[in-house]
């Protein structure tokens, strides 16, 4: 069971896990549910740097949303979420910071976040980055992203939560995975059977197109 070592913190101590899980999501809906203004939240690599295209295209879009009264989540890392959640701050919006406690250099300045929450658990933190939200925006990234994406894309299809827009930017980043999709499970019929799956998603390249989707919404 050495091999389990890390699982068996969870496993064996029940009590732990249940508090801790129930205390972070108790925080999580607290903080959601004292921010009246609709919520976008954004998604995408840690990795991306202050002087890429993405980095600047993500923070004026967080600034226009932010001017037209949206708040502003992000998972509270460097990269993608914190271009998000300094727009967010530049408009004198709410910025919302949902930090992950165990991923080592994530550190970003506390000042471009309004409100702060730290979590252990990654799938509580995943939770409470969507619930709440009038849309989900995705830039380009790597497992992580793609595992948020698919997460939710997942629970709209079933039926779990509401659908809202998955918006996903730059369409030729995204082009060759939804091309695979349709020519792979889609044709086999895995699960993804109807024209609607895939109508989940949103492609969008310039602001004004993302503003218009989130507006339709």
């Amino acid at each position: 069971m050495t091999r389990l070592r890390k699982n068996k913190k969870y496993f064996s101590k029940t009590s732990w896990t249940s508090k801790k899980i129930h205390e972070e999501i108790e925080a999580g809906l607290s903080l959601l549910n004292k921010t009246e203004n609709k919520i976008v939240t954004f998604f995408g690599s840690h990795k991306t740097r202050k002087e890429s295209h993405y980095y600047n295209h993500c923070r004026k879009v967080a600034y226009s949303l932010g001017k037209q009264g949206y708040a502003v989540i992000s998972g509270g890392g460097p990269g993608i979420m914190q271009a998000a959640n300094t727009g967010a701050m530049q408009a004198k919006a709410i910025s919302i910071g949902l930090k992950a406690d165990f991923l080592k250099g994530e550190k970003v300045d506390d000042d471009i976040f309004t409100h702060i929450l730290t979590f252990h658990f990654m799938f509580v933190r995943r939770f409470i980055l969507s619930i709440k939200s009038e849309a989900l925006i995705f830039y380009p990234g790597g497992f992580g992203t793609l595992n948020e994406l698919f997460e939710y894309a997942v629970l709209m299809q079933t039926g779990v939560v509401d659908k809202v827009p998955i918006i996903l930017v730059d369409r030729q980043y995204w082009e060759s995975l939804f091309k695979w999709l349709k020519a792979k499970p889609k044709k086999n019929n895995f699960f993804i059977n109807t024209k609607k799956d895939l109508d989940l998603f949103y492609f969008a390249d310039d602001l004004d197109e993302i503003l218009d989707i989130i507006k339709k919404r």
